[in-house]
């Protein structure tokens, strides 16, 4: 007693403390202390079911429940509250009843293989909703402004004006879309496109917000839209809207889980009562039995391995910088049997070079019809204005700044109209002056002249003025897509029709089709907006009369970039939009290619078939290995740890059979800025790129 000393109760409880914290360091994250001692003790516990000797280390498995058991009868408690009963609900029923039957090894598996599905099946959901939240993050939140002096603050994305000029520095986002004015450098486009080579971008470039500057060289940027308006702003939309919208199959397999589990509590209650009224012995094994159909009962294989798949599928696609909206969207990929194809812009680049430009008649100059022309497209978005006004400012004819513009209007499917100093303008193609009956009035060499430019593949428009007519007519061309003809092959070579819809000519039409290697009796020229809707909405029609419950669904998909392409886009089955088109296309569509990379379709397309075939594959086995287990109950050859094990791997086997869909490689944008910001010795670095 001499020798014993006072023990310091303050530093003992900093020592268990520190030893805790350490322990938790070589924990997986996520994964609870509570857990790892349930599973200690549940160890045990099986060493007094195996080994007979040892039997009373059955009795460990109280502390396992112990300590296993509690979080999960907290989610079943606020369940029941709400007048549901799901997996918790289930799993703390199997304990209380193997309890009460004195099987604490048992007791023990439920408590703790339950909670370790718990832990894989939120390890799971969080790798496949990863890649999408990493997109959802990439938005800048703030920018460097660079003032009137050229003196650079730091200030919210928020409060930039069209127009502002911004400093990129190295490893710097773009804070919203713009323009290069000074420097030459690398842009990172891959958190857009999912290419991973940067990109050389000089003065008068045009930059996206969201993607980082990968050079050693300082960017000025003026920014040419709003921070909401911007291409990455839009990216998140999209992405946020798909993590919403879930599939048909999902919601079939929760209907399917949420009408089957009661039925079959409802069983597993008349087996744990009534053979109690035969004898001890047989209410004994029937309870237990029913217990066993009970675990089996949980649908959390079904449950969870779908959402995981779909969630992997659209990060998989997300990341190679394809916006798919939803779950929805994604399955139906896999069933299309139909690609109709715009052809400006989509099957072509959609940059124009003009071929030709006469005057007609004496009444306007050269320099008089390109002004005009650059008068009247300077407003428009459609890729061919630019072209018009890019032809001017090379010849140096410049818009005059007194001219007034008045009333400038659209004309679907045929050009534009204004009236410029109180004179009414139309730019347009063939149908536009035939309704005008300006065409009928041009003389036959010149419509002659026209029509060679079609055959030869250019797009024709013209230039008239009200009582006066047609004064100027202009020829551009339009280059294919690269992998254009690629991907119209592989796709016919799939077994997929694939047709072409353009307002253009029939020579342009046609030109365009022997290019990419598509049949003319698949072409369809000279059509208005209502027409490629009238024909989408037709072919979805008569589609839909040939469906039956033993066929599989045949669907059509639609793939354009411009405002007129907004119908069509919204009635088709699932509608495509090219991330360089218009604003309003991708707000239609359903998925949109950010670069506007044709075999980027081929991959959707290939990714909805993966995804389908892997929820099937998943359902299959699942719905096997219950029956198997059900077959093994009832000839008395089957456990509760047994029936709990088979029920966590296959909820880990699914779930891993999902989550191989999601992409490897490197991640997005946070790992690549720090990557960029690694700026070698011997470069001049600012305080800026130091910090």
């Amino acid at each position: 007693p001499n020798t014993m000393t006072t023990i310091d109760m303050t530093e003992l409880d900093s020592k268990g403390w520190r030893c805790t914290k350490r322990l938790r360091h070589f924990l997986p994250k996520g994964l609870g202390l509570n857990i790892v001692i349930s599973g200690v003790f549940w160890f045990v516990s099986v060493l007094g079911h195996f080994i007979e000797k040892w039997s009373y280390l059955r009795y460990a498995g109280l502390v396992s429940v112990a300590f296993g058991i509690p979080s999960v009868a907290i989610k079943a408690y606020r369940t029941l509250k709400r007048k549901h009963f799901d997996a918790n609900c289930m799993m703390v029923t199997a304990a209380i009843g193997s309890l009460l039957l004195q099987e604490y090894d048992e007791a023990a598996s439920v408590s703790f293989l339950f909670a370790i599905s718990e832990y894989l099946e939120d390890q799971a959901t969080k790798r496949a909703t990863k890649a999408l939240d990493s997109i959802i993050k990439m938005r800048p939140d703030h920018a460097n402004f660079v003032g009137p002096n050229g003196d650079v603050q730091i200030v919210p994305v928020e409060s930039l004006a069209i127009g502002s000029l911004v400093s990129v520095r190295t490893g710097d986002q773009i804070p919203s879309d713009g323009v290069v004015v000074e420097g030459i450098s690398r842009i990172d486009e891959s958190s857009l496109t999912g290419e991973s080579q940067p990109v050389n971008k000089k003065p008068g470039d045009s930059v996206s917000g969201g993607t980082i500057n990968a050079g050693l060289t300082q960017l000025i940027v003026e920014t040419t839209s709003l921070v909401e308006d911007s291409a990455v702003s839009r990216l998140v939309r999209l992405v946020e809207e798909s993590a919403s919208n879930s599939s048909p199959t999902e919601q079939l397999v929760d209907s399917f889980a949420q009408s089957y589990t009661p039925i079959v509590i409802i069983i597993a209650a008349l087996m744990c009562t009534i053979p109690w009224l035969i004898s001890s012995e047989a209410g004994h094994q029937w309870t237990l039995n029913g217990l066993i159909l009970v675990v089996i009962a949980c649908p959390c294989a079904l449950t969870i391995s779908t959402p995981v798949t779909y969630a992997a599928g659209l990060a998989a696609t997300a990341q190679k910088g394809i916006i798919v909206k939803g779950g929805a969207k994604l399955e139906a990929l896999g069933s299309v049997k139909t690609v109709v194809f715009d052809k400006t812009g989509t099957l072509t680049e959609g940059k124009f070079q003009l071929t030709h430009l006469d005057t007609v008649g004496s009444s306007k100059s050269r320099q008089e019809v390109l002004s005009l022309l650059s008068t009247m497209e300077a407003p428009s978005s459609h890729p061919l204005a630019a072209t018009l006004v890019n032809a001017a400012k090379a010849e140096g004819v410049e818009r005059s700044a007194n001219t007034r513009v008045l009333n400038h209007t659209i004309l679907q499917g045929e050009g534009v109209t204004a009236f410029v100093d109180d004179e009414e303008v139309y730019v347009g193609n063939v149908r536009l002056f035939d309704r005008l009956g300006m065409y009928g009035d041009l003389g036959a060499g010149d419509q002659a002249k026209a029509d060679q430019w079609n055959e030869e593949g250019g797009t024709v428009g013209f230039l008239g003025v009200k009582g006066v007519g047609i004064v100027g007519m202009f020829c551009v061309a339009d280059g294919i897509r690269p992998e254009a003809r690629s991907v119209v092959t592989t796709l016919v070579n799939d077994g997929v029709k694939v047709m072409m819809l353009t307002g253009d000519g029939d020579g342009a039409a046609k030109a365009v089709a022997r290019a990419v290697g598509l049949a003319s009796d698949h072409v369809y020229s000279k059509c208005l907006p209502e027409d490629k809707l009238e024909f989408v909405s037709s072919m979805i029609k008569r589609s839909t009369q040939k469906e039956s419950p033993l066929v599989k669904k045949e669907l059509l998909l639609f793939v354009g970039d411009g405002v007129n392409d907004g119908p069509a886009l919204a009635a088709a089955n699932i509608g495509v939009a090219m991330g360089e088109g218009a604003a309003l296309a991708m707000e239609m569509s359903d998925v949109t290619l950010m670069d506007s990379n044709l075999d980027k379709l081929l991959f959707s397309i290939k990714m909805g078939t993966k995804v389908i075939m892997t929820v099937k594959e998943n359902i299959a086995f699942s719905i096997a290995a219950k029956l198997v287990v059900i077959t093994l109950t009832f000839t008395g050859k089957m456990t509760l740890l047994g029936a709990i094990a088979s029920d966590v791997g296959v909820m880990l086997l699914v779930s891993i059979n999902g989550m191989k869909l999601l992409p490897g490689g490197p991640r997005l944008c946070c790992n690549k800025r720090q990557r960029y910001s690694k700026v070698p010795v011997g470069h001049h670095t600012s305080v800026g790129e130091l910090a």
